[in-house]
């Protein structure tokens, strides 16, 4: 019985701090898309696959287009709407255009939180509007011949799609584990520690295994991530980097995420290895005396 009583409180322990440590992790993701960071990861890494930028300049082309021949002027007669096409669509694959994007891809932040929490939210990619009239007008004004007969247009938004239907719907599964660790997995973890105290039946010893067991979990993942990066972690997940967590976790955390979730972690490590250390030399003391 006391055998039984030994492993399953060692399970509770491990449970409990890989609880902390989720909780950890959970909320840097949870502020990365609070704050902007992730939503400005995810757009970079999609303005960095050809398909996507090459829709985006057709959606912008085609708009502008068809609103100067909305504006009175036939392109096409005039022997430039080719040119026109190519000038948009060029600039579309700019690194000044990629810049202007991802500037208003920060300040729409809130719509990507907004879609990555929805609950009733249908299977769906994720796309960003963007105004590019500023943009497509500053090009057409570039244009010989053309410049002056154009008024400034006012194009309808360009959705730029950064996410797939199917990664997004992984993402939002992986930001819903993550929310849920950020709330509950701290306070869970304690609860399974404190349960773990009442079931062994030695307790000389139980608050240094447990701080160390934090510390050990923690400083693991600190480890990993160190070595291995954010796939380390993933694949660690249920799932590995196929699974909704694993997903969540390599489209959300950025090189700066990365940072925070290090330098979160090695506080949690540091905090489980002294609370371990030093009830550890405590216990020690302790037998000491009754020796």
């Amino acid at each position: 019985m006391k055998a039984l009583r030994t492993v399953a409180s060692a399970v509770l322990i491990l449970l409990g701090a890989s609880l902390i440590a989720s909780w950890a992790v959970g909320g840097v993701l949870v502020r990365t898309v609070e704050d902007g960071t992730a939503v400005h990861g995810i757009a970079e890494r999609a303005l960095a696959t050809d398909a996507i930028v090459d829709a985006a300049a057709d959606a912008m082309a085609d708009g502008a287009l068809d609103a100067i021949a909305e504006a009175g002027v036939d392109l096409e007669r005039l022997g430039l709407d080719a040119a026109v096409r190519a000038a948009i669509e060029g600039a579309a694959r700019s690194d000044d255009f990629r810049d202007a994007v991802l500037d208003q891809i920060d300040a729409a932040h809130a719509q990507f939180a907004a879609e990555a929490t929805a609950e009733d939210r249908a299977p769906a990619p994720l796309l960003i509007d963007i105004d590019a009239s500023g943009y497509v007008n500053a090009r057409i004004d570039d244009v010989p011949g053309i410049g002056s007969r154009v008024p400034d247009l006012a194009l309808e938004p360009v959705p730029v799609r950064v996410l797939s239907a199917t990664a997004f719907e992984r993402v939002r599964t992986g930001y819903r584990y993550a929310e849920l660790a950020q709330r509950w997995g701290l306070w869970a973890g304690i609860a399974c520690i404190v349960l773990g105290l009442v079931v062994t039946h030695r307790t000389r010893w139980f608050l240094a295994k447990a701080g160390l067991a934090v510390g050990a979990v923690a400083g693991g993942l600190w480890l990993v991530l160190t070595w291995w990066g954010v796939e380390g972690i993933a694949r660690a997940l249920p799932g590995g980097q196929d699974g909704a967590a694993g997903e969540a976790l390599l489209r959300i955390v950025t090189a700066e995420g990365v940072d925070a979730l290090a330098g979160r972690l090695g506080v949690v490590a540091l905090v489980g290895l002294a609370v371990g250390a030093v009830a550890l030399a405590g216990a020690l003391l302790m037998g000491r005396r009754r020796a």
